[in-house]
This record gives structure tokens, sequence and C-alpha cells, in this order.
């Protein structure tokens, strides 16, 4: 890439692209990294947004922060390689170094005589123009009029006005000019464009065409920043040490745009679907378009847009683009505006003013809690609007029914700390500053709830939705919020895939040979049925569990198999994971399952027998009614195991130093590489260590029967395991039961016909179970 850009072009050298943009380009990248600012690039368009920053020309976006308006052009630079125009208040170029800076980066003053066409020719060389069409920041991300028409609040003029239009014009002028270009050459008018071409500083005539031959592009693009955080911080602290006496309204900038940078802030550019200018014109207005483009003699006349102009056509030219660019303005604005990431904040700050204006001052804790989980899984289903990641990951929002939410928690605190809400035991209760009107340069600092809600008003469906999540959730039974939950087990494990599937990974991932089904499934009966949740071993996947759950739905009863986490997925993924993080996958089972099932029993093999026996040990509130475990390791076989823990640590210490470990992996031979993993992570093995010895430093008083198999000839755990296992139980009736097998995997293969002795079992113990437990009405 030219380290200086220049064309007959630019208006003299003055506005040259000089080699500055490259080195603040190198800056961004540092500085971002120090920072450890979070910025995800997103396309609407079937194009990733490299390749949609290339085909674009005018890149569109809104105005929240100062320091944004810095922000979009390296970005793009730093994706596909562009150069960007952007432009600036007059002001900025005050100063002669800085302008002089500003101007070698790309950036031009919004007052430059002929603005319009110079932007024309840089679109015309190659370069992309950034435009904030909103001309300032809109710190209220108020966009919307009462009338719900496009509008914001203009700062100098003290009231709302329209978003600019000038990015349109720019974009239909050029449009018609490639139009007239192209006819004067299917013509043979060769003259006219060689004059063209020699006037626009291009080589030859065939570079020009080149370029006409390309649609005209806008692109609109919305910044989301999340989340929004009113504290001190260290740029509002190093202002006021220097200036005790500092200007209200740049204390509220420091205060909040200081969070943004120094907060680790989420900070989402989604593109939305480009406009192409050749679909806003007529087919009779395509074919006036040359002789009106050869009326004038320059650029600068094609955008002069006079409705006194002498020529007749340049008159109908200039109302025809003044109506036309209207058009194109809204069409963009309001696809900026649907491009918002959507996130948590977002929904309940609409759920709050929605209940505020329905008249209601206290909500129960518990009901907008499920307010909150609903809405999102609803949203989930409507592919038509853009979710932060959080609101994909289930393992960020599943608790939310039970208030476990890192992010609520922050948005409740800072509301409750802003004097917004208050909890009252139970309670929220809405106070009065929720609804009171607030400056444009307070509003951020004192009300970010209507901030928030501000800034998903343009999006009808999702508001509309909202308004109607507290009547179903009321109308909602035990058996529907289960569905919700079982689909976030199955949503979880595409998403934890597609976070392993990084090149750091992907040496280890391509290695696995499992193939099976590795998610969760479930078998309803159509009646009222005991329930089992299976629970598969290290390394594997529910599909280890599938053969025997068909039995034993066959047999009557309601299952589930559980997806154990970190299994399933990429070995780096088992590697993350700590053993209790093990235990929430099969409690989640159990409460997905409850809703359909009066007795529960739990079935595990290998590893999954003795997360199962701890479940049963740890939740007592469960209510399960037997365990039943197959191959619960206590004691291996493999005597290497006896350095796990010093290796376990080591791998810690280097990955601490910045390396992912000395042998954070060995190989593995499994019985059955169809559904094991290819690897052994050996911190995996390290929590299944820590596991079993907080089973066995534990009284095991289960509240339920316990029967546990094991294999004689097991050459992975050694068979003394079941003794020390029931050795230390302690419950109603306990069973040991030897499976004769030289093989693993018993319950997989049903060997020795494990299959009918484990259903025998739980056939009998569910019997036993149904006589003593009440029959629920």
């Amino acid at each position: 890439m030219n380290q200086s850009i220049e064309s007959a072009s630019d208006p003299g050298d003055a506005y040259r692209i000089t080699s500055a943009y490259d080195w603040v380009a190198r800056a961004f990248r540092v500085t971002r990294r120090l920072l450890k600012l979070e910025m995800q690039l997103h396309s609407d368009s079937a194009d990733d947004p490299g390749s949609l920053i290339q085909g674009g020309d005018i890149f569109l976006f809104n105005h929240f922060a100062r320091f944004e308006t810095f922000i979009p052009q390296y970005l793009m630079y730093e994706q596909a390689g562009v150069y960007c125009r952007s432009i600036a208040a007059p002001e900025f170029f005050d100063d002669e170094r800085f302008g002089a800076f500003l101007r070698s980066v790309g950036v031009v003053p919004n007052n430059l005589p002929g603005l319009f066409p110079f932007l024309a020719r840089e679109v015309l060389h190659g370069r992309k123009l950034v435009i904030f069409p909103e001309g300032g920041m809109v710190k209220d991300k108020r966009v919307l009029d009462a009338k719900g028409r496009f509008s914001i609040y203009s700062r100098t003029a003290m009231e709302r006005r329209k978003q600019h239009r000038g990015a349109a014009v720019i974009a239909l002028a050029l449009d018609a000019f490639k139009t007239a270009l192209l006819r004067d050459y299917s013509r043979g008018d060769h003259g006219r464009i060689d004059r063209w071409a020699e006037q626009l500083g291009f080589e030859n005539r065939e570079a020009l065409l080149v370029r006409a031959l390309k649609p005209t592009r806008i692109v609109p693009a919305h910044i989301t920043f999340y989340p929004l955080r009113v504290s001190d911080n260290l740029l509002y602290q190093a202002a006021r040490l220097f200036n005790k006496r500092i200007d209200r309204r740049f204390a509220e900038e420091l205060l909040i745009e200081g969070n943004l940078l120094l907060r680790e802030t989420d900070m989402d550019i989604r593109f939305a679907e480009p406009l192409e200018m050749d679909g806003y014109w007529h087919w009779w207005e395509k074919q006036m378009l040359p002789n009106v483009v050869h009326c004038f003699d320059s650029l600068d006349e094609l955008f002069t847009l006079d409705t006194h102009s002498r020529h007749w056509s340049g008159r109908v030219h200039a109302f025809g683009m003044r109506k036309k660019s209207n058009r194109v303005r809204d069409d963009y604005m309001k696809r900026m505006y649907q491009a918002v990431t959507v996130n948590l904040s977002h929904i309940a700050s609409r759920l709050l003013l929605d209940a505020l204006e329905s008249g209601q001052r206290r909500i129960e804790a518990d009901d907008f809690h499920h307010w909150l989980y609903l809405a999102i899984k609803r949203l989930q289903n409507r592919p038509d609007y853009h979710l932060h990641n959080s609101l994909l990951d289930p393992a960020e929002y599943q608790r939310l029914p039970r208030g476990d939410s890192h992010r609520l928690r922050q948005f409740l605190e800072q509301s409750e700390r802003l004097g917004l809400i208050r909890r009252d035991g139970n309670h929220y209760e809405l106070l009065d500053k929720l609804s009171e009107e607030f400056g444009f340069d307070e509003i951020r600092s004192e009300n970010p709830i209507v901030v928030y809600a501000n800034e998903i008003a343009p999006l009808q469906g999702i508001n509309e939705l909202l308004r109607s999540i507290p009547g179903e959730a009321a109308r909602m039974t035990e058996r529907d919020w289960a569905e919700l939950c079982y689909d976030d087990q199955r949503r979880s494990l595409d998403f934890d895939r597609r976070r392993y599937d990084r090149p750091r990974y992907r040496e280890i991932n391509a290695a696995q040979t499992a193939t099976a089904d590795a998610n969760w499934f479930r078998l309803l009966q159509k009646k009222e049925s005991p329930g089992v949740v299976l629970v598969h071993g290290l390394l594997a996947s529910p599909a280890e569990m599938r053969p025997i759950g068909e039995r034993l739905y066959a047999a009557g009863f309601h299952v589930i198999g559980v997806r154990v986490k970190g299994h399933g997925t990429s070995p780096w993924d088992l590697r993350d994971r700590n053993w209790p993080e093990w235990i929430e996958s099969v409690v989640s089972g159990v409460e997905i399952l409850r809703p359909w099932s009066q007795r529960i029993h739990l079935l595990g093999f290998s590893a999954g027998g003795l997360m199962a026996l701890r479940c049963v040990q740890e939740r007592t509130s469960l209510d399960i009614d037997s365990v039943t475990s197959v191959s619960a390791p206590v004691l291996f076989r493999e005597r290497n195991t006896r350095w796990v823990p010093l290796l376990n640590q080591a791998n810690r210490i280097a990955r601490l130093l910045g390396s992912e470990g000395i042998a954070p992996f060995r190989d593995n031979q499994p019985e059955h590489p169809e559904i094991n993993y290819a690897h052994i992570p050996i911190r995996a093995v390290y929590q299944l260590q820590r596991l079993i010895e907080r089973f066995l430093d534990e009284p095991a008083d289960l509240a339920c029967p316990a029967v546990c198999f094991q294999g004689d000839h097991d050459p992975v755990v050694k068979a003394e395991s079941v003794d020390i296992l029931c050795d230390h139980i302690q419950a109603p009736s306990k069973e040991r039961i030897l499976i004769h097998s030289d093989r693993h995997g018993i319950v997989v293969e049903d060997i020795d016909h494990s299959h009918q002795r484990i259903i025998d079992k739980l056939l009998e113990l569910d019997r036993q179970a149904g006589e003593g437990k009440p029959r629920e009405k």
C-alpha cells in the first residue's frame, strides 16, 4: 500500500493523506490492546465486514461518544486496508499544527469550499467516506420525535431537527454522474469521458470507467456501547485534580466516556445492509440523467442544486435531488438504528419503564427476573434483531430467573446508586427520579435507564414484544419454563464450540475423531412417568448413554441425557472447566425433567457416576429417588495419575507466564473414538481427582437408595473402587453389583446384559419409591 496518497482531485497538497495515517493506525492497535477495548465488527450483509468495507463507498455511524469519531476509520483500515476521509468541525483546525495533522490523516473541515464535490472525487478515487449524519453527539439516544419520525436534538438550534442528508446528496450525484459516463461510453462519446478523466485526475478514460462501473453504496452502521457506567474513573479524577472547577458538561463526558474507554466496555459496530443508489432512480429518470449531467462542466456545478439554475434540466435536477435525498436519508437512518446490538440493560430498562407507564411502582423481584429471561428467549427467535453475545450464550443468562447474573447486578446496583430504583425485600420499587426530565448534558449520568430505552425505541417489534412479556410470563407453566431451559442446554453446544474455534485451538481440535451427536437428548412418555437423568463419563458425551436411554424409554421412563460442561466441544473447553460446573450440568438435567416426573433417578457412568453420587450428597433439596453409579472411579490402574497434581501445578504456572502449559494434554486411545476426545486435558484429570477427594472427605449420608455397578476386570478403574464407595455411602439401602467384563465401557456396549440388569434395578427402586411417596394431585 502506498505510504503517500496523492491525486489531482486533492485541493492542492494541503489535504493529501500521508504516512501519518499508517502511524496512527498502528498507535490505535497498541492503545486498543493496552486498554483492552472489546471492539467487534459485524455485518448484516451476506458479505463479511472486510468485503463489505471494500464494496462500500460512504459509511455512516451514529454519534454517542466524542472519542468514537476517531475509531471507525481505523477499524476499517485494520479490517480491509482502506483509507478513509472524515469530516470535523472547523474549530479543530484553528491550531496550525493540529490542523495539519488532521489533514494528513484524512480529516477535512465541514466548511471546506467545494466540500461535496471534493468528497465525491475522493470516493471516485477509491477512498472511503466516514460521516456521522446526526451532526453532533446524541447523548440521550432519543432519535424519534413524538410522532415516531426520525429527529434529534440540536444543541446549536436548541430544538429537534432531522438528521443530515449530505451523504445522500453525494451518493445520488455520484450515481447520476456514473450513469452519464456509462451512457456516453455506450454511444461512443469518448471525448467527453476523456475530459472528465483529465479533470478528475485519472490516468485515462479506462481507469475512470472502471470506477463508474462500481455500484454507489451507502453503508449505515450502528455503534453500541455496553454497559454504560456512571462512576468515577481515572480520566475524571485526573481532570478534577488539575482543575477543581471543571465545566459540568466536560465533567459528564469524562464520567461517561472515561468508563467506556477504561472499564472493559463492549463496542459492537454493526454494518447494516448497504443502500445502492441505482435502486432509487425510476427508469425514465435514468434516461434523463445523462442529459442533466451534460449541462454541467464540473462536479461543483453538479452539487450546486440551484433551483433557479439557468438550465431547466438543472432546476429539475435540484428539485429531484432534494426530494430523493430526503428519502435516502430516511432509509439509511432507519437501517442505522435497526442495527443496534440489543443487550440485557436495554431489555431491563424498557420493562421497568413499561411498568412505570402502566402505573406499577412495585415489581416482585422474582417476576422481574423471569420477565428478563423470557424476553431473551423470545428475542432469540427473532433473526431480524441483533443480540449481544451475552444474550446468546446460555452460560451468561440462564440463571437470570434466580436473579443470578453479574450483568443484572451491575445494572441494578447502578440504578439503585443513582436513586432510580430501590430493592425492598422481594420487590423492586420504582422511584420518582425515574420519570423526571433531565437536560441533554445530564441524562446519561442521571438516568441511563431512559438512555437505554431510547436506543431501542426505533425497534418497534422489540418494544411490542417486551410489552407482552409480563402477561405471557404469568401464563407460563413449569413445563413451559423447563422447555426454555432445555433449549438453552442444546444451544450451549454450538456456542461453546464457537468459543473454542480459534487458531490457537485448531491443532488439537483437528485431531479429534468424535462424530456422534454430542448434544443433550430427551425422550418423554405421553403420560405421567418416572424419570431418569443420564450422566456420561469424562471425555465422552451424551451419545455414550443414548443406547441405554432408549431402552429405559421403552421400559416406561422419561429420559434425559445430560451433556456435562466441557464435553462434546473441544478438549480445550474441558481443560477450562471445574468439577462444580460438571455438577451444575447434572442439576440442570434434574430441574428440566422435574415438571414431567414426580420421581427422578440418577444414573451415571464412570466419572458421571461419581457426579451423580456427589449431586445427591450435596444437593439434598433435589429430592432424588435413587442414584446408580456404573464404574465410578476412585482408584485408577494407570499409575501415572499420581503425578497429575504436580503436572497440573506446573501447567498452571506456565499459563501465568503466557504459555499454554508444559504438557496441557496427553494422547488418548479411547475404546469408542466416535464418542470420546482423542486428547486428555491434564487439568480435567486433576479436577476429577478433586471431585473424588471431596466426595470421600465429606459424609455421604444419602437420602435415597444407592446402587454401584462395577466391571470385575475394568482396565481403567480398579474394581476395589466400588468397595470404597459403598463403604463410604450411608443410605436407606445400598448395593454393589459386579459385571463380568474386561472393558471399561460396559454401559455403551451392554456387556454382560448390563442394560437389562440396570433397568430391572431401576424398576425395582421406582416401585419402592412409588410406594413410599404420596402421589401429587
